[in-house]
């Protein structure tokens, strides 16, 4: 049983890591924390562009992805128009988004993902 594992943060996780054929991405969240939720999803999906590299895969492989929003109605649109801008049509892969009270007041959104890696 091979697990790759790339960028440890302490004992606590990686950021990502590879076994059988699927890249898993833990939960991102933006650097810049000032800015709303647009500015803070798209900080999100491209550290997770950064890491399914690092994995051998990409976002057009994407197999699922798991959203949290610290407000759900309110920021559901703006999060969402980011999002269809960056994830290709033809490779739209399953999803939840839920509300969730997240780690810190300033962060606005968290996104985990899960992909294929073709050997």
């Amino acid at each position: 049983m091979s697990i790759q594992r790339f960028e440890p943060n302490g004992k606590r996780l990686s950021h990502v890591l590879v076994h059988n054929g699927i890249a898993y991405v833990t939960g991102q969240v933006p650097a810049d924390r000032t800015q709303d939720v647009s500015g803070q999803t798209a900080q999100v999906l491209s550290r997770i562009d950064e890491l399914l590299q690092k994995a051998g895969t990409d976002k057009s492989k994407i197999l699922f992805a798991q959203v949290w929003l610290k407000h759900a109605v309110k920021d559901f649109a703006a999060m969402n128009a980011i999002w269809d801008d960056w994830i290709p049509e033809t490779a739209l892969p399953a999803r939840a988004t839920v509300e969730a009270n997240l780690a810190a007041e300033n962060i606005l959104v968290e996104i985990a993902v899960q992909a294929a890696v073709e050997a």
